[in-house]
């Protein structure tokens, strides 16, 4: 019971406070720093050596003689390899992990995550081939390649009416959507203890952030609490930077812990007191871990910790480098200079000095120069042989330690583009280059299966977080085919359905550069050896019925061999399945001879009797012509005498028609001119009758006047 307490003392705090989880933290990483130190330590001397970065004072390619000249080919083979492994843009495959060859929905939805995850792969400094690449750099430099990726969302807010309250609200809506691939670099990343992988209890990233960013993201109070220093290239000491290589702005060092026991994400700093925040599983990830399972080199079961590659082959590096200082010192030494007697005279050094064609140079005292030995006896040459001799046994040790280190680190000559000996058997060198090939092969698998998982964490973040809307738009689902438009709604139901599994996969070859000789290559075998497959199967089927769909198992089985086989899997599982609900082949062959004997008897007796019968329906035909043809002809005869006294009847009843019609209008005629006379007599009667009563309404008042005189003159006489 006590080492469970131990051990459940060391996994978590027993205070789990902030101030508690702060102090735990500090003691998880000041222990991982001290674990990794001495691979961070080697880490920054690879790089350095990738780039010539090497001190002066510790150079190993600097000669005794104080020359420097150095053969880097760590960098060579460091680009070389880079080059092959990632060499083309990712092709990435979606499928469900068990999937039905039938079923629509699961290829629409496969359709539609392929369309989320390949428009990472358009170039923007931020996209994922560039983490790739970071990655896949620090695989073959440090020994530790690592990306992870994100949710990042956003929303906006704007004004709505509640139909409720008949108000306008301000209703926050979904701006955009990512699940970003981030490049992490191999010294912002640390780990709990573990032997392996599955025991890592705990991952952190580093970011450098600045007071306004920390104020941002933790607050002012806690902003104005954390330290702030320059932020180096490197894991070094400050006194091993340059000047020139240091950030000029302060920033924090902020760590991003995920505790796989508690689930949680704590943010720390040294500087801070207490933990900044704390999250509860913020992605929902079936293995918890933002990240895949790094690219680490050269792994043991003791302890989870990468090794670089270069480690093992670094004394054959400083040797080629010592052996290509003292090329270069002999190199230099190699020319045509001698000693000559003083005493002789100036006449030796003016014969090098002065010397042209055809001239001879005075000697004084010919007799003494004679007596000393002419040329021979006053001057020596310096030994060129003999430095030459060195010199081409210097370049022959160093040709063979090239050789060896070609070996430790598989750059064969091979592959290389070299030729093998005149001697050589093409099937040893095609050994030599599969052999060579191997390490190059492991890690390139290793680089496909990190760009796989890497994009599955992506697929899942889409799958749990993403909203139907953003799916669709950032797959451009409405410009697919029609006859799948309406099959997209129940896709994206699939896609975010916890019980479906995806599987994405980068293939290898989808990534590496493409040798298209060695591509030509295999796939002329490929089908040369299916022909001849093919031949063979044919007799095999005809003598034995029914064998067909073990015969294409069977294909199947040798394609796997083939190097982008796996292409023709799906159409291979179809032409099995056709095979065996094909109905089996007759075994007798006799039984099968007759029934053919039988069906062209058969055929014949048809065609027999369906002559005959269309002789019968030929002659029963004409005749019913010829009868249809003579009645014709007398129902014409009959039509035209019946139509022409029917003509003569129609037009004498016209003719009669048209008598009585103009006999009616006449007398209309005579009606309307009466009425009319009859009209203009009763107005002219009525205009009279008007005139007589004005003529007596005016004698009616002559009268009145008369009689009103009369009464005036009656008065006046009174």
């Amino acid at each position: 019971m006590a080492n469970v307490a131990q051990i459940d003392d060391q996994s978590t705090p027993k205070d789990k406070t902030p101030t508690g989880w702060h102090q735990f933290w500090q003691s998880q990483k000041t222990a991982a720093d001290k674990r990794l130190r001495h691979f961070a330590r080697q880490g920054n001397q690879v790089t350095k050596r990738f780039l010539d970065e090497r001190e002066d004072a510790n150079d190993i390619g600097r000669s005794e003689g104080g020359v420097r000249s150095r053969l880097n080919l760590f960098w060579k083979n460091i680009t070389t390899q880079q080059a092959m492994l990632y060499g083309s843009t990712p092709r990435i495959d979606v499928s469900r992990e068990f999937h039905d060859p039938d079923d629509d929905i699961a290829r629409v939805a496969a359709t539609l995550f392929q369309r989320l995850l390949q428009s990472d792969m358009e170039a923007s400094g931020e996209d994922l081939p560039t983490a790739l690449k970071a990655a896949l750099q620090d695989r073959l430099l440090p020994g530790l390649g690592v990306c992870r990726v994100r949710y990042d969302m956003g929303t906006t807010t704007a004004s709505s009416l509640n139909p409720e309250t008949m108000e306008m609200e301000e209703v926050e809506q979904l701006d955009f959507e990512n699940a970003p691939v981030d490049y992490v670099h191999w010294q912002d990343f640390l780990w709990g203890w573990g032997r392996t992988w599955s025991e890592i209890p705990w991952m952190g990233f580093r970011s450098w952030l600045t007071k306004q960013e920390a104020a941002d993201r933790f607050g002012a109070k806690a902003a104005n609490n954390l330290e702030y220093k320059n932020q180096l290239p490197s894991g070094d000491d400050e006194e091993n930077i340059n000047s020139e290589e240091k950030n000029n702005v302060q920033k924090a060092e902020i760590w991003e812990f995920w505790d796989k026991g508690e689930k949680r994400v704590f943010w720390f700093s040294a500087g801070a007191d207490i933990i900044l925040d704390v999250q509860d599983d913020p992605l929902d990830l079936m293995g918890f871990w933002p990240v895949p399972r790094p690219m680490a080199a050269n792994l043991t079961t003791t302890i989870f910790t990468p090794r670089a590659d270069y480690l093992f082959a670094q004394d054959l590096y400083n040797e080629i480098d010592v052996l290509q200082s003292r090329i270069a010192a002999i190199t230099r030494a190699i020319k045509v200079v001698g000693v000559y007697d003083k005493g002789a005279g100036e006449s030796v050094g003016r014969m090098l000095q002065e010397g042209t064609e055809n001239q001879l140079i005075p000697v004084d005292n010919w007799a003494m120069f004679s007596e000393k030995g002419g040329l021979q006896g006053s001057m020596q040459w310096f030994p060129v042989q003999e430095v030459a001799q060195t010199l081409q046994i210097l370049q022959e040790i160093q040709s063979n330690k090239i050789a060896q280190l070609n070996e430790i680190t598989g750059m064969s000559e091979i592959m290389r583009g070299a030729a093998g000996g005149q001697y050589t058997a093409a099937s040893s060198n095609q050994l030599a280059a599969k052999m060579g090939s191997i390490y190059i092969q492991a890690v390139q698998d290793e680089f496909a299966r990190f760009a796989s998982d890497l994009e599955a964490l992506k697929a899942e973040i889409i799958s749990k977080h993403f909203a139907p809307q953003s799916i669709l738009m950032q797959s451009n689902a409405q410009f697919m085919p029609e006859a799948d438009k309406d099959k997209v709604t129940p896709a994206v139901e699939l896609m975010q359905s916890p019980d479906v599994k995806w599987r994405i996969d980068i293939r290898p070859e989808s990534i590496a550069m493409i040798d298209y000789a060695q591509l030509k290559q295999e796939r002329t075998e490929f089908l040369t050896s299916m022909a001849t497959y093919v031949q063979s199967a044919q007799a095999a089927v005809k003598a034995v019925p029914g064998s067909l769909p073990i015969l294409l198992e069977l294909m199947k089985w040798g394609m796997a061999g083939f190097k982008g086989s796996d292409y023709l899997e799906g159409t291979m599982d179809q032409a099995i399945d056709m095979a065996k609900k094909a109905p089996p082949e007759d075994q007798d062959k006799g039984q099968k001879e007759a029934m053919q004997m039988q069906m062209q008897m058969e055929m014949q007796k048809i065609q027999a009797k369906s002559q005959a019968d269309m002789q019968a329906i030929q002659a029963k035909s004409q005749a019913e012509l010829q009868k249809i043809q003579m009645d014709n002809q007398a129902n014409m005869s009959e039509f035209q005498a019946k139509g022409q006294a029917d003509l003569q009847k129609i037009t004498a009843d016209l003719q009669a028609d048209m008598r009585i019609i103009a006999s009616k209008l006449d007398a209309d005629l005579q009606r309307e001119e009466a009425q009319s006379t009859m009209a203009i007599a009763e107005a002219e009667v009525d205009h009279a009758n008007a005139l007589i009563e004005e003529d007596q309404d005016h004698i009616n008042q002559m009268d009145q006047i008369r009689a009103q005189g009369k009464s005036r003159d009656t008065d006046g006489e009174d």
